[in-house]
């Protein structure tokens, strides 16, 4: 037993004494410098490049086979310049040698330091490395049986270092140039299938697009190139940028992610706990990919939007903040939402967002349609103060001239009909509370659909101060100009509270009822304004409305010693009634209404006339005249004016209305001769309208403070 083992360690001894005098042997026979022409022409015959040594090759046997190279250079594809495309100061590749004896390639560390890329594509787009791809293809293509099984074989490299590297893409087909430089890089020990720290820094300076900075990267990585997955774990990267293709001229941002797996056998991605910070901003992302190389097919992922102020982001952006009714909208955004993808579709499900005090859930879908997508919503919006996001309001600018002769000087569209065409949607939304220019509604909803230039809503409805809100439209631009048309009702809807919510003022009262059936042809405001046709119906009750006392502009005209000129109302006149009530018709945008009723207290009147849309003139004539409503009313003249009518013409604008008086009508009234006056504009329907519409736009107020006091009431009445 002795015996043997003394004979297998003086053999293992011969075998190693062998091995160095064999290396020694080699190494002072042996010269690799002795053969760079051989390897220049091998390269050159193999490529038509020019491979060429700036610098001695030397080589180490034992323990590690290795090259060490001084500079080195293979020449740029013909037509891309002198510039080499590969070029490196010094290398060092070296490759343990026992392991190797037993099958195993274990690399030591790998240097290049100076390593320089030159690569492009020409005006053709031809890259300046498909010579070389084109190549080693066909060699693959040889011995393809031969070489499926590569991947198996046992690798290892201790590691990588890359110093003052730099890589240049100059794209001549795009007119793009970038240049990546002082990249230095490093790993650890690189195992298949297990994790190594790797580390990255460099600069960038790019030319069309303009953009300049800096990258950081740390992290682990793993390689497995027998099953072509690779992870990088607990990766974070740090960018600075500036440029005029940089958002806002700079940027800094910060990325970080616990996990990207990418499996290229199923073609697939994933990645958790990525956070995206930038200009102000913070996005967190967890999902998965399909489809890698070969376009991809579907994606799914749940996205976070921390909380953000909008505005410092689109200042960051370099874009001006919008402009809102409120400074302080858009100061607080953020949420979460369910995105997934599959071809032609996109999804945001299980939305959950927050913009400053209104929340906002459901979903919103996109899928591939004409050239448009199509887009569906289920969404429900909470409390929602549309005041907030609207621009502020300014003094109105003066009105455009309109005459019949010239065209609106400004744009007028509102149903730009291609557009119509292209919109396809299928949107259901809901609102628990929604004020907008200080109206308030509650319990809003609305289901609106679009496709192939039919748009509908079906309905539109809203609880409303005390009534309700009800409308159902549809616009059918699938032929010609668009036709629009609408059903609107009203019901117990309290003016005075809209009105101040609206004006802030206190001149309208009553309890609103309305409805009307209304249809219109055009793309512009103007047409349609000049096509409206229709019918309405309007009623007012116990209420208030400013602009004219009918009483009092009674008693005036009544009073007037002299038989001609006019009697006219105040701007701070109101009548106070118990009721108001009208039809009409709308025909080719004129509104007429011959059946005005107004009782009031002591009062009794009758109107008829119209206005026009389109020129903005009322032509309206209200008959109005005092009655007793009790006993001991009385007076110094009250038996001559009991029961005679006083005709108050309304004429002017919708924007300006004046009413009066004329003193010769009312004195032919009172000699016995009614002068029947056909007007064209609708009065006090217009005060009707300032009493529901005008609130709904600009001037509306609340009944004035006594005015149903007792002894105001019989001080109106006992003034005859």
């Amino acid at each position: 037993m002795k015996r043997t083992a003394k004979i297998i360690l003086i053999g293992l001894v011969l075998c190693l004494c062998l091995l160095v005098v064999s290396v020694l042997v080699f190494t002072s026979l042996v010269d690799p410098n002795d053969y760079k022409d051989r390897i220049a022409k091998a390269v050159r015959d193999e490529t038509g490049r020019t491979l060429a040594f700036g610098g001695d090759i030397s080589l180490t046997l034992f323990p590690r086979l290795g090259v060490t190279l001084g500079p080195v250079s293979l020449s740029n594809a013909e037509g891309f310049g002198p510039e080499p495309m590969v070029s490196v100061r010094s290398a060092l590749v070296s490759v343990r040698v026992l392991p190797l004896l037993l099958g195993q390639v274990r690399f030591d560390r790998l240097r290049l330091d100076g390593l320089v890329l030159n690569m492009g594509r020409d005006a053709s787009g031809k890259g300046n490395w498909e010579d070389l791809v084109g190549r080693s293809d066909a060699a693959e293509g040889k011995e393809a049986g031969e070489d499926k099984d590569e991947s198996r074989f046992p690798l290892e490299v201790a590691g990588v270092l890359v110093e003052d590297g730099s890589l240049v893409w100059d794209d001549r087909a795009a007119n793009s140039r970038f240049v990546l430089k002082g990249v230095n890089a490093s790993t650890g020990l690189i195992r298949p299938g297990a994790l190594f720290p790797v580390e990255l820094a460099m600069d960038f300076d790019c030319i069309n697009p303009d953009a300049k900075g800096s990258l950081a990267l740390k992290g682990q990585s793993s390689i497995d190139l027998r099953n072509r997955e690779y992870t990088h774990k607990d990766m974070t990267v740090r960018v600075t940028a500036q440029g005029k293709a940089i958002p806002g001229g700079n940027a800094e941002a910060a990325l970080s992610f616990k996990l990207l797996a990418l499996d290229l056998i199923k073609d697939q991605a994933r990645i958790s706990g990525l956070e995206c910070s930038a200009y102000g901003a913070t996005l967190l992302v967890d999902g998965a990919v399909k489809g890698l190389t070969k376009g991809v097919s579907a994606a799914s992922a749940t996205v976070t939007l921390q909380p953000a102020n909008l505005r410092t982001v689109l200042a960051a952006l370099g874009e001006g903040a919008p402009d809102t009714g409120d400074a302080e909208a858009l100061t607080r955004v953020g949420g979460t939402a369910d995105i997934s993808f599959e071809t032609g579709r996109l999804e945001a499900s299980n939305l959950d967002f927050e913009v400053d005090d209104t929340r906002v859930t459901g979903r919103v879908a996109l899928e591939k349609g004409g050239e448009w997508p199509h887009v569906s919503a289920r969404l429900d919006l909470g409390a929602l103060d549309l005041d907030r996001y609207l621009p502020a309001r300014r003094a109105e600018a003066a009105s455009p001239k309109r005459d019949g002769g010239g065209g609106d000087p400004l744009d007028d569209t509102v149903l730009p009909a291609d557009l119509l065409r292209k919109l396809h949607f299928d949107l259901d939304a809901k609102l628990a509370r929604l004020q907008i220019r200080g109206a308030q509604l509650a319990d809003v909803k609305v289901a609106a659909r679009g496709a192939d230039g039919l748009l509908s809503v079906d309905p539109l409805s809203a609880g409303a101060y005390g009534g309700t809100l009800e409308v159902t439209g549809s616009v059918d631009a699938r032929r010609g100009a668009p036709v629009a048309s609408s059903r609107t009702e009203v019901s117990q809807l309290n003016v005075a509270g809209l009105s101040h919510d609206v004006t802030g003022k206190s001149d309208y009262a009553g309890i609103a009822n309305y409805s009307s059936e209304l249809n219109a042809k055009g793309e512009r405001l103007r047409d349609l304004q000049s096509t409206l046709n229709g019918t309405f119906s309007f009623s007012l009750s116990d209420g208030v409305f400013p602009g004219v006392d009918l009483a009092r502009i009674t008693r005036s005209a009544h009073s007037a010693d002299k038989k001609q000129g006019r009697v006219e109302g105040a701007a701070t006149d109101s009548t106070k009634f118990g009721s108001i009530t009208g039809t009409g018709t709308v025909t080719d945008g004129v509104v007429r209404n011959n059946d005005l009723e107004v009782k009031a207290p002591g009062l009794r009147a009758d109107g008829h006339g119209a206005f026009s849309l389109v020129t903005r003139e009322i032509d309206y004539m209200v008959k109005a005249k005092l009655v007793p409503l009790a006993d001991g009313q009385g007076g110094k003249s009250s038996g001559d004016l009991l029961g005679v009518m006083v005709p108050i013409h309304v004429t002017g604008t919708l924007e300006h209305p004046r009413y009066w008086v004329s003193l010769s009508e009312y004195a032919k009234a009172l000699g016995g001769v009614v002068v029947d006056t056909v007007g064209t504009v609708l009065g006090g329907v217009k005060s009707v309208v300032k009493g529901v519409g005008s609130a709904l736009d600009k001037t509306c107020c609340d009944e004035p403070e006594g005015s149903d006091k007792p002894a105001a009431k019989k001080k109106f009445l006992g003034i005859f």
